[in-house]
């Protein structure tokens, strides 16, 4: 089963980007500029080819896709390290890991509640699922913060995350 949104099935939709100053090639940046992590943004909607012919919507879908992709790839790599932890027998890693399990497959199953929000174009509901899914990455990281002397081992995934979950608000901020 499938979350994902094919492009082909997104409803047309203006933008607030001004037509006459964009040309096709330069979307991608001109849509990154109205977010906050500029480069994650241009470097991560350009990995899909399909953001050459994409208009603002195709490019919100692409970034929806891309936290998705992203959130199931941190909880493939979480799991990864509860193995570990496991093994080694640290106990304490293993249940914040757990944790973290459990708020990354949340997390997941807010952004694959916002892919049918999106469709309708119901973007306090896009807005809320994903808010919460940045929310979870958080308290993923904040799990490790209460043991004194160990650090996270999730940082730099839990910041990724969040970092493509606020491209996707800022880009579908521009759609309605």
């Amino acid at each position: 089963m499938s979350y994902f949104i094919s492009l082909t099935s997104c409803k047309s939709s203006t933008s607030r980007l001004p037509h006459n100053t964009i040309t096709e090639e330069d979307l991608v940046s001109a849509t990154c500029k109205k977010t906050l992590y500029f480069q994650l943004c241009v470097s991560s909607l350009r990995s899909d080819p399909q953001s050459q012919t994409s208009d603002l919507r195709g490019l919100a879908v692409i970034a929806l896709n891309l936290s998705i992709e992203n959130g199931v790839k941190a909880l493939s790599y979480i799991n990864n390290l509860m193995s570990e932890a496991a093994y080694k027998g640290s106990q304490l890693a293993s249940t914040d890991l757990s944790d973290c399990v459990d708020v990354y497959s949340d997390a997941i199953q807010n952004l694959q509640d916002s892919v049918q929000a999106l469709n309708d174009m119901s973007f306090d509901t896009v807005q809320s699922f994903v808010s919460a899914a940045m929310t979870d990455s958080e308290t993923c990281e904040d799990g490790f913060k209460e043991v004194n002397g160990f650090s996270s081992p999730l940082t730099e995934q839990n910041h990724h995350f969040s970092q493509l979950c606020s491209n996707f608000l800022a880009i579908t901020t521009l759609l309605h």
